[in-house]
């Protein structure tokens, strides 16, 4: 008797499309909560010289002062280092970007309503969209060029100007004219505003 060969059965072995599709999804999702993570922790590191003040105008003299040593910081930067000097500029735009936002939308307001302050409020503006001309021709600027620490030092010190203005004169005396509980209110409403952006 002869006997039929025996048949080869296939096993079956999934295909391995799932499992690099698990793979890639897991990926993603470890990588999206890295991420998330990160920008907690970006938030609330450039948030902290605001957040850890006492109130409003000792966050943004905070903030003034870290901008400064920024920009100190990016002067001192050799020109033979242009790539240094655009990741240096991008954290610096991204710091006077926030601070400006939380003055022009919650502080300057509150000093609009000061007698003087319709006046205060638009050379308040002027200022700032003239830092952000500086701030674009700093970006549009070979960072080699001579040209770039000129506009820096210009930038310097209009800032200089301005904060000076801001912490002798405008905001002590928007401070002493708030109640404790407005200045409370002015600082949240700060900080919030700070860390929409940060």
């Amino acid at each position: 008797m002869s006997r039929a060969p025996a048949r080869k059965t296939r096993r079956y072995e999934p295909s391995n499309n799932g499992s690099v599709l698990a793979n890639t999804a897991k990926s993603v999702l470890v990588t999206a909560g890295v991420a998330a993570i990160a920008n907690i922790g970006r938030k609330m590191v450039t948030q902290a010289p605001t957040a850890m003040a006492r109130d409003w105008c000792e966050g943004l003299t905070r903030e003034h002062e870290a901008t400064l040593a920024a920009i100190d910081k990016l002067a001192a930067t050799s020109a033979d280092h242009p790539q240094r000097r655009t990741v240096q500029l991008t954290a610096l735009k991204h710091m006077i970007g926030k601070h400006a936002l939380q003055e022009e939308n919650v502080v300057y307001p509150m000093l609009r309503r000061s007698p003087e302050g319709g006046e205060t409020f638009g050379d308040l503006h002027k200022d700032h969209g003239e830092v952000k001309a500086m701030l674009y021709e700093l970006t549009e600027t070979d960072k080699a060029d001579p040209a770039f620490d000129a506009t820096l030092r210009n930038l310097r010190d209009a800032l200089e100007e301005h904060m000076r203005e801001e912490e002798e004169v405008l905001f002590p005396a928007l401070r002493e004219r708030l109640s404790e509980a407005e200045n409370r209110k002015l600082t949240r409403a700060m900080n919030m505003a700070g860390v929409m952006v940060a």
